[in-house]
């Protein structure tokens, strides 16, 4: 039924470029690393969903291990495609954030198309997964990971109001929360 297979036709490659874009720039992140994995603020709702988040998080990524990569060369094009603008805005989203400095609001680069432009384009590298990978239970997967991340993004927004105050409200009404 299920078999490991780690030759190219397996998915297992693109969980491990997600991952590297996804986590290489936080190690390097210095102090806004620190920032971006602060939970601290966020209230105990948000705190359990981020736990959840994360577990859908470690199944998108382990899933691709098992699967194979569509033969198909409409597919292959749309979810190259996806998962490469996905992954580029990643790092760019990253270095816009890790950039600015501590204590300021970040609206720069990629936060003035969104102001959640890592997620956003989590999203978008990973619908590239579920294209390539031609699965279903993927999508569906992250068909739930973006209804759960939609309350920790409320969250966020209710903690950058309360700290930025005048300055979000203004970054708010001129740049979109997702895209």
């Amino acid at each position: 039924m299920f078999e490991l297979d780690f030759t190219i036709k397996s998915a297992w490659i693109l969980s491990l470029i997600f991952l590297l874009v996804s986590y290489l720039p936080i190690i390097f992140g210095g102090k806004g690393a620190k920032r971006l994995v602060d939970f601290s603020w966020m209230n105990r709702k948000g705190k359990q969903l981020s736990v959840l988040i994360m577990i859908l998080f470690i199944f998108m990524l382990v899933a691709p291990v098992f699967l194979e990569i569509t033969s198909n060369p409409v597919l292959l094009i749309v979810g190259f495609a996806f998962f490469t603008i996905g992954c580029i805005f990643i790092l760019i989203s990253y270095l816009n954030y890790f950039t600015t400095l501590l204590g300021q609001l970040i609206t720069k680069g990629m936060y003035k198309v969104s102001r959640n432009p890592i997620y956003v384009f989590s999203l978008v590298a990973l619908i590239g997964i579920a294209i390539l990978s031609e699965s279903f239970l993927l999508g569906l997967l992250l068909l739930l990971y973006s209804i759960i991340q939609h309350p920790i993004i409320k969250e966020e927004e209710r903690f950058c109001k309360e700290n930025f105050r005048e300055e979000y409200i203004q970054y708010k009404n001129k740049t979109r929360r997702y895209l």
